[in-house]
């Protein structure tokens, strides 16, 4: 994180960090299952460590982290205020919260060689044509982080 700030001061870039709180009730049934995929990966890292595979090492190192809730709330607010220009997110659920600017992959390494992605909701919205509760209802028939996805469903035009 220290690395990635330098590099986005670097650019004339002033990030704004927002950290998770508690989590929502909603979202216990997912935090389970979060928890053994982290406690699989911890077991993983440990293997990888002791083998020296260092490519093993920063796969399963990401895969240990934990957020305990959601910042994306908070930081979507701060960019309808213009406050700041866009919210910064790995998390496409962002997009639920009615982001104006959502930017995908800016913390990605530039080794990795992938572009950075620029969402703007109301386009989105457009380019759809949906209403934000038909956009957040086919988010959710997706997959969200408060529920499973609809398994060998299909999506069919009204």
């Amino acid at each position: 994180m220290f690395n990635r700030t330098i590099i986005l001061l670097e650019a004339d870039i002033e990030p704004v960090y927002a950290f998770d709180g508690q989590p929502p009730e909603l979202k216990k049934q997912e935090l389970a299952k979060r928890y053994l995929k982290r406690k699989d990966a911890t077991n993983d890292l440990n293997t990888t460590i002791e083998t020296g595979d260092l490519e093993g090492i920063e796969k399963y190192n990401k895969r240990t982290v934990k957020a305990p809730c959601e910042a994306e709330a908070q930081c979507v607010a701060l960019c309808k205020s213009d406050k700041v220009f866009a919210v910064v997110s790995e998390n496409m659920d962002t997009l639920t919260f009615g982001v104006p600017r959502f930017l995908h992959h800016l913390m990605y390494p530039s080794s990795k060689k992938i572009s950075v992605m620029e969402f703007d909701v109301s386009k989105v919205l457009e380019e759809l044509r949906l209403t934000m509760d038909q956009f957040i209802d086919l988010c959710i028939l997706s997959g969200c982080d408060y529920c499973d996805n609809i398994k060998g469903g299909e999506i069919r035009e009204a």
